[in-house]
């Protein structure tokens, strides 16, 4: 069988390339202007610990990115090998032995029959709503960076700033502003450094993250169209479907009703023309009988006359009545 990229795969293979692609760029650049770069990002600790916070704070909600979008890739196959199994075999029970039993479409699979089973309703919306709550956890940590990111950048700024404020304090009250004017530069520079930085990392991992929520919201569809169409009319018994199936099989048997009067009409007449070919075959036995009665009270009588014609030829021939 032919096998294509789900979404969340194409998404975790463009969110790779678009990394791989940076830190090339980025190690093309340092190499290039190598004196430049470590001017700007490597002269000062502080320059140093702010930026690198940030990338850590990117990285490890690219990690996060990377895990979710494998997490779905295998929901989403997993789904799509749940419908192939029950298209060809058109049974709940095969359709889950296909599929691993930590899928998101087993586990609703098997609460769906565990209520059944209890003879509780089945109220799908309360599920599904289950369901993405669950999920949203998967998926808290990116959140949280999605938000805070840009705040790091706001932050390393702020932080800069107050060392560039207190150079410039130093420069005024110093009759030798060298050091002063030097701790103010380098918070400046620190602080453009971490909001180039942390904008950058907003701008890929923002878009990744919104690439991250559509891909949940596919699966979710795709596992709540599997559940609502091929799993809950096997076990649904709510009012509402129960009077539809109500409804139906009094159709049916309205259908029925009408084939049986159908049928009991060709039956009568069936039975009319049996009883009239059996009254007409009637009066033929008797119309037989009766030839057949008068053919014997006939041939009565010729046996009588064939007797006394046997008497006279006795009696005129004088033979011996034995013989």
């Amino acid at each position: 069988m032919k096998t294509t990229h789900t979404q969340a795969r194409q998404c975790q293979i463009q969110l790779l390339a678009v990394l791989v692609a940076g830190i090339g760029l980025l190690a093309a650049a340092g190499l290039w202007r190598w004196d430049l770069a470590r001017a700007i990002y490597l002269s000062d600790a502080k320059n140093i610990v702010l930026n690198g916070a940030i990338v850590v704070v990117f990285a490890a909600g690219i990690w996060q990115l990377i895990q979710a979008f494998g997490h779905y890739d295998f929901e989403e196959k997993q789904v799509a090998e749940f419908l192939s199994t029950l298209a060809r075999r058109d049974d709940i029970d095969a359709a889950l032995a296909a599929i691993a039993p930590r899928a998101i479409i087993a586990g609703r699979c098997e609460q769906i029959k565990d209520l059944f089973d209890r003879r509780v309703p089945i109220h799908h919306g309360a599920l599904a709503a289950i369901m993405v709550a669950e999920q949203g956890t998967r998926i808290t940590f990116a959140r949280f960076v999605n938000n805070v990111l840009i705040l790091t950048g706001v932050f390393g700024t702020i932080v800069s700033l107050v060392f560039a404020l207190a150079g410039a304090g130093r420069t005024l009250g110093s009759a030798v502003p060298t050091e002063g004017m030097a701790l103010m530069l380098s918070g400046m520079n620190t602080a453009l450094t971490t909001t180039v930085t942390a904008i950058t990392c907003f701008f890929v991992f923002s878009y990744f993250y919104g690439k991250l929520t559509d891909v949940q919201t596919h699966v979710f569809g795709r596992i709540e169209n599997a559940v609502l169409v091929h799993v809950i009319p096997r076990f649904a018994f709510d009012a509402e479907a129960i009077n539809h199936q109500t409804a139906q099989l009094i159709r049916q048997l309205e259908a029925m009703v009408v084939e049986v009067r159908h049928s009991t009409g060709s039956i009568a007449q069936t039975l009319a023309a049996v009883t009239a070919h059996n009254a007409r075959s009637l009066e033929k036995l008797e119309a037989l009988i009766a030839g057949h009665n008068e053919q014997v009270a006939g041939t009565g009588k010729v046996i009588q006359g064939l007797e006394r014609l046997h008497e006279t030829l006795v009696e005129g021939f004088r033979l011996n009545p034995k013989r």
